[in-house]
Parts: structure tokens; C-alpha cells; sequence
């Protein structure tokens, strides 16, 4: 496996920083939307940049180390910061999950270029503003900026992707299950491609997870009125039992993602996670396990984990006992998390005031913060709690009270990043891995 060394880029986001502070002095209108998004969604306008025009040199992307991947179009490989685009107009492009009602609700009737769900959708809203201003779906970077149009075939197949993955089964079978669902997986990439595949699949499981946190809820409605949706999320948390997370990983280098760094606590949490990047959509996926101290030196993720064994004394960790509890996140449970990346100190304070509280953060470095919103209690099941009782993972007071008011279930992540850094803190994760466990996991008061 490759090494990932994430660094800090300060010289990269100072670039970033330079066009967006000068497309923002000359557009009266962006300068609104900017402060429109610190008040109505705790954000940054950083927070949702796709890409970013201006006069930039050549010269000066290379130096802080930007590569062009197409004629005109530079990213950055080790940095999470937007595209730039050198041009003489200034402009900037928000990701938004629909261009469509980004165009709405920004007042615009200037329309909307690309077909709906293909790999890059544009809705310029700036009218005759010096600052060109755009809502952009962006589901692969293989289009660039340049909107996609479907034919009619592409159109039917997008609509039959779409179907197979939001009407797939999610049951609380093993992992036969799951590998049925990748089997589905790659009837979806056959159809539309990886890069829309997958997009499609963290799309659609992020509307799973958001009918299911009230937290989530809240924040979308916030983000959405101004037709933005959830196109500041970082990064998507799926749970794994282990018998299944290898399958689990399966599944989703069907989609096309690719390994990145992974992590592995061992004796001191007992966790495990492997993070993913899809090279296509750019979506980045952190799939967590229960691992025992032998099993760091694996490469955990391509061998089959021995399950727990009760009748061996065998203990479920704090992600074997959530999967226990509720399903795996790729079927039943849907994903623990989302991360979104927000104004931290002021999203804290804005949920609050609607009655969501924060956990204590669990990174707080200048470069990263992160934190938990209070989880959200699920029901369980009481077949589950039975098992889970005669097999001696919970006490019968801990499955009485999961049995009343339930069990921890799914957060919003509060994250904050600067200097481009792209990475996550392993000790700090470990930290907060123990917080979430089911059996220990008492809520906070809003707004601490």
C-alpha cells in the first residue's frame, strides 16, 4: 500500500485564499452570499468551493503545488482545496447537490446547463455581476467544467442506477447480504461508469442517514435554503461488524473507490478504519471495524476478520456492538456520520440555540477541529437485545434501558480544516471511538 503523508499547504491555501478575497471585493453579490452563509448555515464560503477562476499564473500554481489534469483545470494532490481555473474573469463555483435549486433559490432564471444527474451540472447565477457566480453538481472530474449532456440512452440508464440504489434491499442479513449488495454495485457501474455509480450511492446515502438525525435534519433545511445542500460533506462514515468488512471493502472498490491511509488503534481502542477515495467523484469514505492487537499488522481490508466468538469469551468493541445493535451501515444501519466542514465555533453555537448539542471535541489543532453532534437514539430491536444479553456483551440493565429510550446511533460531524490539510488525527479518533460506544454514551446538554 502506498504511503500517505498528509502535510500542511499554507503557501497553497494562501492562492486560494488571494482569489477568493478578490472575487468577493468586487462582487457586491457574492459578498452577500458570503455573509448569507456565515448567518444562515455557519459556514464558510471556502467550505463549498468546486473551483475558482482568476488571473493566476501558471508560474504561481506550480510553485504551490498545483498540476494541471486537463487543458487549463489544476488541482492540488496533496491538498484538500478547490480547483483553480486561470482566467481574466474571476469566478467561483459552489458545489451544490442540485444546480437546479441552487439557480431557485438564488433568484435566477438564467437556467441550468448539463442533464440532470450526469457527471457535471452549472447554474450561473451571477447575471451581469463583474463576478461570475455558479452553483455546480460535480459527480466527475473527468467532465472538468464543462457541463454534460445525456442522450436518450444515458438518460435511461441514469434513471435505472438511481432505482437499483435507492430501492436496493437493507436488511439486517450478514455477509451474503452484503455480497449481494455488491453484486447490485456493479450491475449500477455496468450501467452509468464508476465515477456517477458512486456518486450516486453517497448521494443516496446520505438522504438515508439524514431521515434518521434530527441533527442532520435541522443543518439541511438550514443549508438548503439557500438551495445548497450537503455539498460542503468531507467525508461519510460507514460501520462494519467484522465478519463483514471485508466484503464491506469489496463493495466499495466496486464502485471504484480506492484505498488510502488506514488506521488501527489495536490494544488502546480496539478499532480499525480504512479510509477511501474515489479518484472519479472525489467522494472520501472512513469504513471502521473492531480490530484485535494481532490484526494491525494486517492489511486489514483484504482478509476475512475472524468473527467474535461469545462462546470463546469473545467482547464486541464499540463498532461490533453498534452493528450488533442496529445493522451494518451498508444495509440496515446506514452510515454512523457525515462530516461536513463548517465556521466550527459557530455552528456549535448556532445548533445549539436550536436545541442540538456538541460532544467534546476530539481534534482541536489549528490545521483541524472536529466534534460530534449529540447522537441520535435509535430503537432496537428486542430479539437483539435478547442475543446481545444471552451472549454476554450488555448487562440486562444496559438492554432495559437501550429497550426505553434506545441506543446511540448517528451524528453530524462538525469539522473544520485549514492549510489545505487533507488528513485525519488516529490518536484524537481513538479518543472519541470510546465516547461513542453504545454502552457508556450519555448526552450533553445543547449548546456546550
Amino acid at each position: 500500500m502506498a504511503e500517505f503523508r498528509w502535510e500542511l499547504q499554507p503557501r497553497a491555501e494562501a492562492l486560494v485564499d488571494e482569489l477568493v478575497d478578490a472575487a468577493v471585493l468586487n462582487s457586491p453579490r457574492l459578498s452577500a452570499l458570503a455573509r448569507s452563509l456565515g448567518a444562515r448555515t455557519s459556514t464558510r464560503l471556502q467550505d463549498w468551493l468546486d473551483h475558482i477562476g482568476g488571473p493566476v499564473s501558471d508560474e504561481q500554481l506550480i510553485e504551490v503545488g498545483y498540476v494541471e489534469v486537463q487543458p487549463d483545470l489544476w488541482r492540488h494532490p496533496g491538498a484538500q482545496l478547490p480547483a483553480i481555473v486561470p482566467s481574466d474573469r474571476r469566478g467561483v463555483a459552489l458545489r451544490v447537490d442540485d444546480a437546479g435549486v441552487f439557480a431557485v433559490a438564488q433568484g435566477s432564471t438564467a437556467g441550468v446547463q448539463g442533464s440532470p444527474r450526469s457527471g457535471f451540472r452549472s447554474a450561473v447565477v451571477s447575471g451581469n455581476d463583474p463576478v461570475v457566480i455558479a452553483g455546480v453538481e460535480r459527480r466527475s472530474w473527468s467532465c472538468g467544467v464543462t457541463p454534460q449532456e445525456f442522450d436518450p440512452g444515458e438518460v435511461l440508464r441514469s434513471a435505472q442506477a438511481w432505482r437499483l440504489l435507492a430501492e436496493r434491499p437493507r436488511g439486517f442479513g450478514g455477509r451474503e447480504e452484503v455480497r449481494a449488495a455488491t453484486e447490485l454495485m456493479g450491475q449500477v457501474v455496468k450501467l452509468v461508469g464508476a465515477d456517477l455509480a458512486a456518486s450516486y450511492f453517497l448521494e443516496l446515502e446520505r438522504q438515508y442517514w439524514q431521515r434518521r438525525n434530527t441533527a442532520a435534519v435541522l443543518q439541511h433545511s438550514r443549508q438548503d435554503r439557500l438551495g445548497l445542500g450537503w455539498g460542503n460533506n468531507d467525508h461519510h462514515t460507514f460501520r462494519s461488524s467484522r465478519a463483514c468488512f471485508d466484503q464491506v471493502i469489496t463493495l466499495l472498490t466496486t464502485l471504484g473507490f480506492g484505498v488510502r491511509e488506514r488506521f488501527y488503534a489495536g490494544a488502546e481502542a480496539g478499532w480499525g478504519a480504512q479510509v477511501l477515495e474515489h479518484p472519479g467523484c472525489g467522494g472520501v469514505i472512513f469504513a471502521d471495524v473492531d480490530l484485535n492487537p494481532e490484526d494491525v499488522d494486517l492489511d486489514f481490508a483484504t482478509v476475512e476478520l475472524a468473527p467474535v466468538d461469545p462462546a470463546e469469551g469473545g467482547k464486541l468493541g464499540t463498532v461490533g456492538l453498534w452493528c450488533a445493535l442496529h445493522g451494518e451501515s451498508v444495509l440496515a444501519a446506514g452510515m454512523h456520520h457525515l462530516e461536513g466542514q463548517f465556521d466550527f465555533d459557530r455552528l456549535r453555537v448556532d445548533l445549539g440555540v436550536l436545541g442540538v448539542g456538541h460532544m467534546k471535541p476530539f481534534s482541536d489543532f489549528p490545521h483541524l477541529r472536529q466534534a460530534f453532534t449529540e447522537a441520535e437514539r435509535w430503537p432496537v430491536r428486542q430479539l437483539r437485545l435478547a442475543e446481545l444479553v444471552a451472549d454476554g456483551q450488555i448487562s440486562e440493565e444496559t438492554a432495559e434501558e437501550f429497550a426505553r429510550l434506545g441506543a446511540a446511533g448517528s451524528h453530524l460531524e462538525n469539522l473544520a480544516r485549514r492549510g489545505g490539510f487533507k488528513g485525519f488525527n488516529q490518536h484524537n479518533v481513538s479518543t472519541t471511538m470510546r465516547a461513542t460506544d453504545p454502552r457508556i454514551y450519555r448526552p450533553v446538554n445543547a449548546g456546550e
